[in-house]
């Protein structure tokens, strides 16, 4: 199981990849568009509409687009863009201007009380 964890400017969502379903993405990615900045902006952008819906679980197209990410900076042959594990997409302001990107190792996460 991997995961993608986005906050955004206060909301924050759990994208849990299951093995099969991010073996099926990865399968199906073409090698020229693993590693396309146009892309990891799509998919980006699909998991922040989800969150500006707020409505319901995940679904394919969410998971599919975290699986994204996952691959992107996990497998990526920059080592400039490798972030190792599970990764954190941060939107502070919550406007979608300002994404970093890190690893959920190197960010203290605080559980729930």
């Amino acid at each position: 199981m991997r995961t993608v964890i986005y906050f955004q400017g206060g909301t924050v969502a759990d994208f849990a990849i299951p093995d099969d379903r991010f073996d099926a993405v990865v399968a199906n990615l073409p090698w020229e568009r693993r590693y396309a900045e146009d892309d990891l902006k799509m998919a980006q952008g699909a998991l922040d509409a989800f969150l500006r819906a707020g409505t319901g679980a995940a679904g394919p197209q969410e998971v599919a687009a975290a699986a994204f990410l996952w691959n992107f900076f996990n497998t990526n042959p920059d080592p400039d863009r490798v972030i190792e594990g599970d990764i954190i997409v941060v939107d502070l302001a919550g406007d979608g201007e300002t994404i970093e990107y890190a690893s959920t190792a190197d960010v203290p996460l605080k559980p729930a009380d």
